[in-house]
């Protein structure tokens, strides 16, 4: 648990202009661990490996043995009849001291359905721990801005980017696997920064190692999809050589793979990130496993990198970055046109060849 919290360090800081129970995630923790329960939470975040995995960590805190069927409810707010939620967390728990009720992806509900919980919110039943989650949340909301201040209430933010490998042990000790560094930055890089795709990758490499539960770089090799990021690799070496017709044939193809508009942008740019920290670091003379250390990449896949690398200037990468960014932003903002956000990011990159010529 100590490594759990110590990946949690990050301070939350307050919506303006509002007075909220919000909680940071390490006193979170602590308190189901304490069993010092509030009546009402509200969980909210882009990451829902932390958000599905609160709901275990309420079912040990809460739950006794022996009495679970009787004291548990899960809803899922996009099917569930919200008057039954409201019977179930007014109903008094049997042979326990609390009832447990979760209700997932609360975004999906609407004005009229959260206008239900009005009386619940306001006056939580004590009796009942009553936890709301929600990948997003609109502050707007009159139901949100109540639940923001009355509720205990923790954002799960997605993990930087260099936190990674350290959840990548954590969650393999969880599994009871152990893994070598190269195996992590290789499964890093292969995967991504989706917890809940590492957790999935994870718990196949067990599956594949076996009995001897320790995980080594070759297996990754050997068991982890690469699909993924070839195809990155793939959008990348277009847009370096200023294909746009092949730039768009790629991002299609990364779409088709299931990855969302703003995973897309992330993983991209944090593969420019690294093309651009190896023309850094060949510029100063370094090469080999220095070169590698110094862009934290795996020496396995130095060259292929350095290949891509030799397609750009610095210049480009740069400015690229600078598109990303900016598309980020757009989607964040106006996630109904990603599409065409994403389109004009590869029309802003491949788009005028003759300002960005290749080494």
């Amino acid at each position: 648990m100590n490594l759990l919290l110590s990946l949690h360090k990050g301070k939350q800081v307050p919506f303006p202009e509002e007075t909220m129970a919000l909680i940071d995630a390490q006193k979170f923790y602590k308190d189901l661990e304490k069993g010092q329960l509030a009546p009402l939470y509200f969980l909210f975040g882009e990451e829902p490996y932390l958000l599905n995995q609160s709901v275990d960590r309420f079912k040990y805190a809460v739950l006794t043995e022996g009495a679970v069927d009787f004291n548990y409810s899960l809803f899922y707010a996009s099917d569930a009849d919200v008057v039954a939620v409201r019977d179930a967390v007014e109903t008094l728990p049997m042979m326990a001291a609390r009832r447990l009720v979760i209700l997932k992806e609360a975004q999906e509900l609407t004005d009229k359905e959260w206008a239900e919980f009005d009386s619940l919110i306001e006056a939580p039943v004590e009796s009942t721990v009553f936890v709301i989650l929600a990948s997003r949340i609109d502050k707007r909301k009159k139901q949100i801005r109540q639940l923001l201040d009355k509720a205990d209430c923790v954002e799960f933010k997605k993990p930087y980017e260099n936190q990674i490998p350290s959840w990548i042990n954590y969650i393999a000790q969880t599994l009871g696997l152990t893994i070598s560094n190269d195996a992590i930055h290789l499964l890093h890089k292969l995967v991504g920064h989706h917890l809940t795709e590492i957790e999935a990758e994870l718990k196949k490499l067990g599956d594949f190692v076996g009995g001897q539960r320790r995980i080594e770089m070759q297996d990754v090799a050997q068991a982890v999809s690469r699909s993924k990021e070839e195809n990155v690799f793939d959008f990348t070496k277009a847009i370096g050589q200023n294909d746009r017709v092949k730039a768009l044939e790629h991002l299609v193809h990364l779409l088709d793979q299931g990855q969302n508009e703003i995973g897309i942008v992330s993983l991209v740019a944090r593969h420019v990130r690294v093309l651009l920290t190896l023309k850094r670091g060949m510029d100063e003379g370094l090469h080999g496993a220095k070169l590698a250390h110094y862009a934290q990449i795996p020496p396995y896949f130095l060259e292929s990198y350095l290949d891509q690398a030799r397609l750009w200037t610095a210049k480009k990468l740069e400015q690229t970055l600078v598109v990303l960014s900016e598309t980020d932003k757009a989607l964040k903002s106006s996630p109904l046109s990603s599409h065409i956000w994403l389109e004009n990011m590869v029309l802003k990159t491949c788009g005028t060849p003759q300002n960005y010529a290749l080494n």
